[in-house]
Order: structure tokens, then C-alpha cells, then sequence
């Protein structure tokens, strides 16, 4: 008798795991997930840490090739004397749907320029980093990759 009350327990039980174990199979699927972590820049000089924030996602320098670089070309004569390692450069991205995020800003500290932005997780696993003014067409594209490294200082090059 107590068998037959066991059976039906460990079935439920075994549904339960496999419904639990797909769902966070599934999760890592999810492009609002899959975009968070760390990224390096095309030029290979920059590891960016993408977040997300509330409803929004942000890109921070967490490595590089530079400890101690400066933000010498910002616009602010106030933070040109901060160190770039740390500092958010994308800011305030909302995701679209289908791997895309727009709505925000990207500011790229080689230039002290600050432009729109699009991002785009692609099915390479890449990302593709769009900084534009006013329309997408004039603008410029850089491809990241995933950043599994643990040092986050770069070999300069």
C-alpha cells in the first residue's frame, strides 16, 4: 500500500526537478541574461562589465591594457584627471526583444564624445556595439567578445 502512494510522489517529485532544471536552461538563453558579464572591446584594449540596473542596462570599464589611464579627452576639465578603469560608458539601454537593446548612450573615452547607442547580441555569441549621432547610418560598429578571463589587466599592444 505504501508503494503505491511512493510512485506517484517520486514522479511528481522527479517533474518538479526537470521542470525546474529547463526552466534555468532556458534562462540562459534569454538574451536579458546572456548580455550581462564581461566583454572585450574589437580593439582588444578595453573589458567592459555590462549590468543591469532597474529596467535599464549599464557598461562599466572594469579592465584594460592601462591600469591608471586617465580620462584626458572628456569634454569636463573636472573629470579629466579620473581614472577611466571604473567608469560607467553605457548608459541607460532598454531591451528591445530579439537580442537588441536601444535607448541609451555609449561615451568613448578616446574621443570624449558621447553618442547614441544600439546594442545587439548576435547568434555567434558576440555583440555588436553601435555609437551613432542622430541616425544609425552615420556612426560606428565595433564587434565585442565574451570576456571569461580572470586577470583584468590586458597585455598592452
Amino acid at each position: 500500500m505504501v508503494a503505491r502512494y511512493l510512485s506517484p510522489l517520486r514522479v511528481i517529485f522527479a517533474a518538479a526537478i526537470l521542470i525546474v532544471g529547463a526552466t534555468q536552461l532556458h534562462a540562459g538563453d534569454d538574451p536579458q541574461v546572456s548580455i550581462q558579464g564581461n566583454w572585450l572591446t574589437e580593439p582588444k584594449d578595453g573589458i567592459i562589465q555590462i549590468a543591469r540596473n532597474g529596467d535599464v542596462y549599464e557598461g562599466r570599464i572594469v579592465g584594460g591594457n592601462d591600469r591608471g589611464k586617465l580620462d584626458a579627452n572628456n569634454p569636463d576639465t573636472a573629470k579629466r584627471g579620473l581614472v577611466l578603469r571604473g567608469q560607467l560608458i553605457i548608459h541607460d539601454m532598454k531591451y528591445d526583444g530579439d537580442g537588441e537593446w536601444s535607448g541609451g548612450t555609449i561615451y568613448d573615452p578616446k574621443g570624449g564624445s558621447t553618442y547614441k547607442c544600439k546594442l545587439q547580441l548576435r547568434s555567434d555569441g558576440t555583440l555588436k556595439v553601435r555609437g551613432y549621432i542622430g541616425f544609425s547610418l552615420i556612426g560606428k560598429t565595433q564587434i565585442w567578445t565574451r570576456y571569461t578571463e580572470n586577470s583584468m589587466d590586458l597585455p598592452k599592444g
